[in-house]
């Protein structure tokens, strides 16, 4: 039985306890704990934290050109086209990286990370045709509509071959469409049916969330639970801080207005969103809810910290009080590790 070095140290404990009180015999121990082999080092780990540095590193790459203006006026020098032939260039690039991404998945069973590079272009290079596409049908101002149908090619994709990064990438698109949608709708008074941005994206991921229950109903969507999970979780609570922080105002100069203390309703609604998080991730052992919950709690009390304390409170005091906080909560999770061992 292949096993890490901690589950390898907890069952051999747990069979040195077994023998010790005549549950085991020692030749059945013995044959045990022999039977027990550790994995080797986590090469798949690597591999995977280094394509995510990659991918992450291509996207500073491809945003530092887009803030150099000098390298944009060459670009656009180079490809001084019309839209047409723009759109048309991109999508005929995608579809070869989807393609490639295709064939390659057909030669190998292996190499899980690398082959997705493929599918990443293909799906970058779909979003630049559709964004030349928007251009091309004078929707650059209202591009909403074809973003959301630019979520559903991605899903498509993504169903028929399996893949959370497509998944992920529809995701995205779904989110950034109806931020879109909604602004243009709100474009006079900057609200949406009464609600601000951080409002709005509240109630997308609690709608995220809410359709992980759909994909644990459906078989073939199983593999998409986990990534649809983790986005609305984030989008979800990360909307709630913001808004802990700007109340739900129509306008930054509104908001200048209002003393932090009055948005007090806000920060009680993000504490008791991540307490019942920590309550049911606790409950279901659902790790990933526990631990948002518990991230959210101190992202809470410490935006708290800042927004009362840090001009009436000496710098040391502040940071001292951060430090006595982590240390408290380190020594307690030290005590409920030593209980565990």
């Amino acid at each position: 039985m292949k096993v890490n070095r901690k589950e390898k140290e907890i069952l051999q404990k747990a069979l040195q306890h077994w023998e010790s009180v005549n549950l085991l015999n020692t030749e059945k121990a013995t044959e045990l704990k022999n039977n027990l082999e550790q994995k080797p080092f986590n090469w798949q780990a690597v591999a995977y934290y280094s394509f995510i540095f990659a991918v992450v590193s291509l996207l500073i790459a491809i945003l530092s050109i887009f803030a150099d203006k000098a390298l944009l006026d060459l670009i656009d020098s180079l490809i001084s086209t019309s839209y047409v032939t723009k759109s048309f260039t991109f999508l005929v690039l995608s579809g070869l990286f989807f393609w490639l991404d295709w064939r390659y998945a057909k030669t190998t069973s292996k190499k899980k990370y690398s082959k997705e590079v493929f599918a990443f272009f293909g799906a970058v290079f779909l979003a630049i045709a559709t964004g030349f596409l928007s251009f091309l049908f004078q929707m650059e101002e209202r591009p909403g509509i074809l973003i959301f149908l630019l979520s559903l090619v991605y899903f498509t994709i993504a169903f028929y071959r399996k893949k959370e990064l497509l998944w992920f990438f529809g995701l995205m698109a779904l989110m950034i469409g109806y931020g879109a949608v909604t602004y243009n709708l709100s474009k006079n008074n900057e609200l949406f049916f009464g609600m601000n941005f951080p409002m709005r994206f509240a109630i997308l991921g609690l709608i995220i969330l809410g359709a992980t229950y759909f994909l644990n109903k459906v078989k073939t969507l199983h593999a998409f639970k986990e990534p649809t999970y983790f986005s609305g979780l984030i989008v979800f609570f990360i909307s709630l801080w913001i808004l802990s922080i700007s109340g739900n105002y129509s306008s930054y100069e509104t908001w200048l207005e209002v003393k932090q203390y009055q948005l007090w309703f806000y920060s009680l609604i993000l504490l008791m969103a991540s307490v019942a998080a920590i309550g049911i991730g606790l409950k279901k052992e659902d790790i990933m809810l526990k631990n948002m919950g518990i991230t959210f709690i101190f992202l809470n009390l410490y935006t708290r910290y800042f927004e009362f304390f840090w001009d009436i409170m000496h710098k040391a005091v502040f940071f001292g009080i951060i430090a006595i906080s982590f240390w408290l909560v380190g020594k307690k999770a030290e005590k409920i590790w030593d209980k565990g061992s």
